[in-house]
């Protein structure tokens, strides 16, 4: 090696600390977190709680914008079309990012080409209620009221293809009842057809359901899940009933995501950020009183347990059969 050349790597390396500092540091303005479902729910609340504090750490203003519509698929399109860069966030449903692929012909994304999976903060057990007029307490006496009364129950769910419509049509058929399914517009109002009795059983988050349930006016017998709610810690699981389908395993979750290609040192930053706000005890005390509880898993574990859920909600949608709209 020539002098001249030994020179030249000499400066280039003397160079490169101030060429490093000189790069300004993450994040320089303002973060999106654009959240897939409406404001005052709990895809929102989590967004704008870790959001809130999230601002105090970066210190930049974190900005929380609704785009909702097409079960999710408007807000999460949004988020894999933007810049890579760390500058938008997204909050959604394993709905959007599961059920959404087999049921949508054009899907605008690819989950998993299209989005980071940052983590999933937290999940909602769902619930299997009954109406207060209905004869059954547990899912015993809903199989055994269900073969003298076959066709002449209902159930309803927070939307056709959703993991509510899914669990409730495999019960429906595991227990030879051949239920109708009356699909609703979100959780809230598939309660009010529970306390108004239009239904015989609704499925909804235990979080949501829970006052109902401790007032009376609705009857609980299942919880989705391997294990219990720390909402309703009464009421058993579908497994522990012997009911063992894997769809029943399944729980609502909330998480956070970024454009595909959003550079490592970035999600990782903003990852670590999250994950720790979600272990603060003000925060899992915050979501306990929701009815949610905090999973702030890494995006190894999240990329695991949607591939497994993946699997089998989608094969689930097609053998009940519904169609791809």
């Amino acid at each position: 090696m020539d002098r001249r050349t030994m020179n030249q790597m000499l400066a280039a390396a003397a160079l490169a600390p101030l060429a490093a500092s000189a790069q300004p540091s993450f994040p320089t303005r303002p973060i999106r977190i654009v959240v897939a479902y409406p404001a005052g729910g709990a895809s929102d609340f989590i967004a704008r709680m870790v959001g809130d504090r999230l601002s105090k750490t970066l210190g930049q203003p974190v900005v929380v914008d609704n785009r909702t519509g097409a079960s999710g698929a408007l807000g999460v399109s949004e988020v894999a079309k933007a810049p890579p860069d760390g500058y938008t966030l997204g909050v959604t449903l394993g709905d959007s990012l599961i059920n959404n692929v087999a049921l949508f012909k054009a899907l605008p994304y690819d989950p998993q080409r299209d989005l980071a999976l940052m983590t999933q903060a937290v999940f909602s057990p769902a619930l299997i209620s009954a109406n207060t007029d209905l004869p059954v307490k547990n899912i015993a006496e809903l199989r055994q009221y269900a073969a003298q009364h076959k066709g002449q129950l209902s159930y309803g769910s927070w939307g056709i293809g959703s993991l509510g419509h899914i669990a409730g049509e495999a019960l429906s058929q595991r227990l030879g009842a051949s239920m109708v399914h009356i699909p609703q517009r979100g959780e809230g109002p598939v309660l009010q057809d529970l306390l108004s009795k239009t239904i015989s059983l609704g499925l909804s988050s235990a979080g949501l359901a829970k006052q109902h349930v401790l007032a009376g006016k609705i009857t609980p017998l299942a919880i989705l899940g391997r294990e219990r709610s720390k909402a309703l810690p009464g009421v058993p699981t579908l497994r522990e009933q012997g009911i063992d389908d894997p769809i029943f395993d399944a729980a609502v979750w909330i998480c956070f995501i970024a454009p595909g290609k959003t550079p490592q040192p970035v999600l990782q930053k903003l990852i670590q950020e999250i994950r720790t706000i979600l272990a603060l005890p003000d925060v899992d005390a915050a979501v306990v009183d929701r009815g949610l509880e905090v999973m702030a898993t890494t995006p190894v574990q999240f990329r695991t347990s949607y591939r497994g859920e993946f699997d089998i909600i989608t094969r689930r949608i097609r053998e009940i059969g519904i169609e791809p709209q």
